[in-house]
């Protein structure tokens, strides 16, 4: 079976820095034989988290919207690129949104010390890489403290990779660099060496 690998695009441009680098990505896991798919976050319909207090188990949440296919990656993808520019040093609404309607991924697992730890509903670990795409930003660990929560006690992947870029609208662009494209291609090639 073909490894699935998801790509997640955060901003609202298309074709732009966050959409070239997922989009390399991609193309390096299709040429070792993997099936992948692009999801431009901006085109889903996505309400934020209403905060309803109450379990929609077995369900992921009482809303059925466009992060149905979230939750449908979330749960089959082997690998999940995402990709972000930052906003105010962290990353995209769009990206924000996925994030907090995924609060009911997550349950309070109990210890056998009786410590409480939060743990994933999603059975399936996958691995991802996250681009962070900046300009004027230049520390990455705002956003990088909160896409490792999610990962771990939500979606269930294993971080593997971060690309971080900075002063991305310089020159050409992050879009053109070529050590910049070549490094997100040899990402994609090299999903297939890596286990989850």
């Amino acid at each position: 079976m073909s490894l699935r690998v998801a790509g997640l695009v955060a901003s609202p441009w298309k074709g732009m820095n966050t959409d070239t680098l997922v989009t390399k990505i991609l193309d390096g896991a299709k040429s070792i034989g993997a099936r992948v798919e692009k999801i431009y976050l901006n085109d889903l319909k996505i309400i934020p988290c209403q905060a309803c207090k109450t379990d929609p188990f077995p369900k992921y949440c009482y809303y059925l919207d466009g992060m149905e296919k979230i939750y449908e990656i979330l749960s089959n993808a082997d690998t999940i690129i995402i990709g972000s520019p930052a906003y105010f040093g962290t990353f995209s609404a769009q990206l924000k949104l996925v994030i907090d309607r995924s609060n009911c991924l997550g349950e309070m697992n109990s210890l056998p010390s009786g410590k409480l730890t939060f743990r994933s509903r999603l059975k399936k670990t996958k691995n991802g890489i996250f681009i962070w795409v900046a300009n004027i930003s230049k520390n990455p660990e705002p956003a990088l403290t909160s896409i490792k929560i999610w990962c771990k006690f939500l979606a269930n992947i294993e971080l593997i990779e971060t690309l971080i870029i900075n002063n991305s609208d310089y020159g050409e662009g992050a879009r053109k660099r070529e050590e910049l494209l070549s490094r997100a291609y040899q990402l994609g090639t090299s999903l297939n060496n890596i286990k989850s």
